[in-house]
């Protein structure tokens, strides 16, 4: 039963969103809605799946290392950002505020624990819809740029990366991708999955959103956006890219060379903002450029993915917690929140570890991604690294700074956050005492270099005061800014022209269209938002009626052609073959009744070889049975029937005769499916793909079982269907492709 919380940690935000506007008692939903995906992190065994095939295109849910990992960081976090929501003053939209605080938290959730793409793409898209209600909470110029901003970049990255799992799932065949099927995903696939996801990471150039965002939503927006939301790009990097399983050295060095520029960009461009938030935006474009660079150097040498991908988790981690800390923090101070001493101490602590001060999270954090950085192909980023270090020692530096300069009157309301907030940061004290890292010498000196810079710019401030507020947030939006003004002006003024020239035209043909009164009033009301509503409602469930009703069936075709085989009526043997004997025709090819054949045969344009074609036995086909024959040709293409009861393959490998699947209305239909693998070893299971997997769902409707959509993608519909079958003929329950299932589906009704 534990098993149904990994339903229930998304679900329950979903069902609590509806509740958050209520001012009575919908102020605390949003800290009750992580609650069973924290349960879920404690009591659900790992390796446990759930199959749900009624949702979406069959959702399948589970807890695997990376995901429970994920899971556990992003509910904490979830949890003690609700509760600076309840406490926050967040005035008259605060329930809106709430509810769509709840509907991001349950996408996110939902993506982490979904193990198929619909689900993944699914949680995505409500998560990045959702977070924009929260940026523009204020309802100011300012956030209202920056939601602007943030919707058309969060549009982008979701058509980009829903191309990308459009291509994996029709590439791998299946909509839950195993590490081993995705090293076959072509290049198209791979540039829109790292773009995609490139845009929620604040990768540059495209982290224009980003410092925009953080500092115009509310404190705990700020800090899920920061802590939890830009993390799940790399979570799907890692589970749909071939990480560990094939070398993809050009992707590899692309992914490294942005975010090795990332880090150093954005560092520097950090050191000259005016607001603690906008300096703590930019830490983040930094930080995950750091681990884009380490996911990179995994793509290049695969050999540094056994200790890379738990190396990324746990510095994602470190982050998470330690950035979610100086979000709220930020976000007490400006509340004015009592003790207000211990605030700026915590930060100090947080901030600290941000830098990887010895002794903390940050410094156990580097110590685990250390092995990726000493392997790297490109040893001067152990350098570029070590001196990031400096920077962003320089970086906390300037934020505490800036903190301490924030003036707020005590608001005793607060409680609650500042309890919460207490507990996460002593989280961060104790890391290091859950993950033991050894002291660094290196790293003592590297943050002693930077905090002698800052207290040395503290003394002496002029020559770098100039510098302060001259890269405006957004950066790049300010250089691009000037050509854009100019282009929006020049294209007003050829509007005007346009509009000038055509409008004597345009008067005479209106003179002449005029619909009167009647029509004019119908158009009104069509525009009135209920009407409007209530058509699109309808439209959209004809829409949805149309796909359940009817669902797209691409016919499949055989992957070679067979030149010995013919779809006619009727096929006669019109030409001589040379062979080692002498061949006559004898008979009549029917290719849906008999094949009869009493000689030896050379196929000199396919097998260089002599081989008799054995008489098969007559079977017959009626419209009652939809089974069709496997034939068995010796040499043309065909492999013997496997008796029920054998092992698919005992006996020596042949390359040349592959296994033929006949539609289940078409004998003349075949798939060739190769028996045998390179090194000439027999195959148990087909090579899958999305013709075999499209030949399996009509064989199971044709014998009365239902795969769901007959689309060629094995869902766990699809999956539920074959256990049926193999439960239906006493076969043990497996649910899985092979050459044994193909044949109990193709073998005649008993």
């Amino acid at each position: 039963m534990s098993a149904w919380l990994l339903l229930a940690a998304w679900i329950w935000p979903l069902l609590l969103a509806p509740f958050a506007s209520s001012t009575r008692h919908g102020r605390w939903l949003a800290a009750l809605g992580p609650l069973p995906a924290l349960g879920a992190t404690l009591v659900v065994p790992l390796g446990t799946r759930i199959e749900l095939p009624w949702l979406l295109l069959g959702t399948q849910l589970g807890l695997d290392p990376l995901g429970r990992t994920y899971l556990l960081f992003t509910a904490l976090l979830w949890l003690v950002a609700g509760i600076h929501a309840g406490s926050a003053g967040l005035g008259p939209a605060a329930g809106r505020f709430r509810a769509l605080f709840l509907l991001a938290m349950a996408g996110n959730l939902w993506l982490i624990v979904g193990q198929d793409l619909a689900s993944f793409y699914a949680g995505f898209a409500i998560m990045g819809l959702a977070a924009y209600g929260l940026v523009i909470h204020e309802g100011n110029a300012r956030a209202l740029r920056a939601g602007r901003v943030y919707l058309a970049m969060a549009l982008l990255g979701e058509v980009t990366l829903f191309a990308a799992l459009v291509l994996i799932a029709s590439e791998s065949g299946t909509l839950a991708p195993a590490p081993q099927q995705l090293a076959t995903l072509g290049p198209a696939a791979i540039g829109l999955l790292l773009a995609g996801l490139a845009v929620k990471a604040g990768l540059m150039p495209l982290h224009l959103w980003l410092p925009l965002a953080h500092p115009a939503a509310p404190a705990a927006a700020s800090a899920v956006l920061s802590a939890t939301m830009i993390k799940v790009a790399l979570l799907g990097w890692l589970r749909y890219l071939p990480v560990g399983v094939i070398a993809l050295p050009g992707w590899g060095e692309l992914l490294t060379g942005i975010g090795l520029l990332t880090l150093a960009l954005a560092l520097p461009i950090g050191l000259m903002q005016t607001e603690a938030k906008t300096v703590l935006a930019y830490s983040s474009i930094a930080k995950m450029g750091l681990l884009a660079a380490l996911l990179g150097a995994m793509l290049a040498e695969p050999t540094l993915a056994e200790v890379g991908v738990g190396a990324l988790a746990l510095y994602v981690v470190h982050h998470a917690l330690v950035k979610g800390g100086l979000f709220l923090g930020v976000g007490l101070r400006k509340a004015g929140a009592p003790a207000q001493p211990l605030i700026l101490a915590g930060m100090a602590l947080l901030a600290l570890a941000m830098a990887g001060a010895p002794l903390t999270s940050g410094a156990a954090a580097k110590a685990a991604v250390a092995p990726l950085l000493e392997h790297a192909r490109w040893p001067w980023i152990l350098t570029l690294v070590s001196a990031s270090v400096v920077v962003t020692t320089l970086l906390m530096a300037r934020l505490l700074w800036l903190v301490a300069g924030i003036d707020a009157r005590p608001h005793p309301a607060q409680g609650r956050a500042l309890a919460s907030w207490g507990g996460l940061v002593a989280l961060v004290m104790l890391f290091p005492l859950l993950v033991p890292a050894p002291p660094e010498l290196k790293d003592a000196l590297l943050v002693g270099a930077g905090g002698t810079l800052a207290l040395a710019v503290w003394r002496w401030p002029g020559p770098l005061r100039r510098l302060a507020g001259r890269v405006p947030p957004g950066d790049l939006l300010a250089l691009l800014g000037p050509p854009w003004h100019a282009v929006s002006h020049a294209w007003q003024r050829l509007a005007r022209v346009w509009l000038a020239l055509t409008r004597p035209l345009v008067a005479r043909i209106g003179e002449g269209l005029t619909l009167g009164p009647a029509v004019a009033d119908g158009e009104h009301a069509l525009r009135r938002w209920p009407v409007a509503g209530a058509l699109w409602l309808t439209l959209l469930l004809l829409l949805i009626g149309a796909l359940w009703r009817a669902p797209v069936e691409i016919a499949a075709r055989p992957m070679e052609s067979d030149p010995l085989i013919e779809s006619t009526s009727e096929i006669e043997s019109t030409s001589e073959i040379e062979s080692t004997s002498e061949i006559e025709s004898t008979s009549e090819i029917e290719s849906t009744s008999e094949i009869e054949s009493t000689s030896e045969i050379e196929s000199t344009s396919e097998i260089e070889a002599t081989s008799e074609i054995e008489a098969m036995p007559e079977v017959e086909s009626t419209p009652d049975d939809p089974s069709p024959q496997i034939e068995s040709i010796q040499e043309a293409e065909a492999t013997p029937r496997v008796e029920p009861g054998s092992t698919p393959g005992a006996s020596a490998c042949d390359p040349a005769r592959p296994f033929l699947l006949a539609a289940p209305d078409d004998a003349e239909d075949l798939l060739r499916l190769p028996r045998c693998d390179s090194e000439g070893s027999t195959l148990d299971a087909p090579e899958l793909s999305n013709a075999l997997v499209r030949r399996v769902q009509r064989w199971l409707v044709a014998l009365g079982f239902d795969p769901g959509p007959v689309d060629g993608l094995i869902g766990p519909r699809t999956r539920a269907a074959i256990r049926a079958f193999e439960r239906d003929r006493g076969d043990p329950a497996r649910g899985a492709i092979d050459f044994e299932l193909l044949e109990r589906l193709t073998a005649p009704a008993r």
